[in-house]
């Protein structure tokens, strides 16, 4: 299967506004991939987030799946969910991140 720049491109932008439109508000950022993937996406949500997350996270990676079927292409998206305060605001516990391989 010939793989191409312009069509990994193409199934990035398609996650990245994916995800954007399922998780409004939030900071969507692409990173240099790591050994054998093909392209990470970080997807942080926003400090406010409120939003149920598990049935949006399963299409979106319902459909990293499906790309990565069609085209072998093997792209990350993680998801970073915001820092929980606890104490005022004084201690944060470390922000929960789902990453789907």
């Amino acid at each position: 299967m010939r793989r191409s720049k312009r069509k990994l491109k193409h199934y990035i932008n398609e996650l990245c506004s994916m995800a954007r439109q399922l998780f409004p508000g939030a900071k969507v950022r692409v990173k240099k991939p790591y050994e054998t993937e093909d392209a990470d996406i970080i997807v942080e949500l926003p400090i406010n987030w409120k939003g149920k997350t598990a049935r949006k996270l399963d299409l979106l990676i319902q459909r990293k799946l499906d790309i990565l079927i069609e085209t072998g292409y093997d792209i990350v998206v993680f998801v970073e969910k915001p820092n929980r305060r606890k104490d005022g605001g004084n201690k944060a516990r470390k922000a929960k991140t789902s990453a789907t391989r």
